[in-house]
């Protein structure tokens, strides 16, 4: 009988040990998540603020003012409570176009100390 308690213990810290890990990895899960996601909304609300609508030619193609996105890029993710930087972090803007300059999509990458954080968006301007 006494001999079933002991077993019992082991068993029951065995399954609270393997819950802390399961509660562990999905913190980190969602906090990556929330995190590209972040940067993925401040990407496409810089994208939409900076849109040149006086250029557009035909329709679905979109030009941005790229040096006031980038600026108010880095003005929006610094205040983002999803992502935490330091102030030396350093910011990579690159721009996938149409020949007739257009922007088709746009990937941002930050490397703060040893974490790179990485975010692309699809430029998409319906048709209606």
């Amino acid at each position: 009988m006494l001999r079933d308690y002991a077993s019992l213990i082991w068993i029951m810290f065995i399954g609270i040990f393997v819950m802390v890990l399961l509660g562990i990895f999905y913190r980190i899960g969602y906090t990556q998540d929330a995190t590209t996601l972040g940067l993925t909304e401040t990407v496409r609300t810089s994208v939409i603020a900076n849109a040149d609508y006086s250029s557009r030619l035909e329709q679905g193609q979109l030009f941005i003012l790229k040096e006031n996105f980038e600026k108010e890029f880095k003005e929006k993710i610094t205040v983002n409570n999803n992502v935490k930087l330091s102030e030396n972090a350093d910011f990579e803007f690159e721009y996938l176009e149409n020949k007739n300059g257009s922007t088709k999509a746009i990937r941002v990458s930050i490397v703060d100390e040893d974490t790179t954080y990485q975010a692309t968006y699809k430029v998409d301007i319906s048709d209606s």
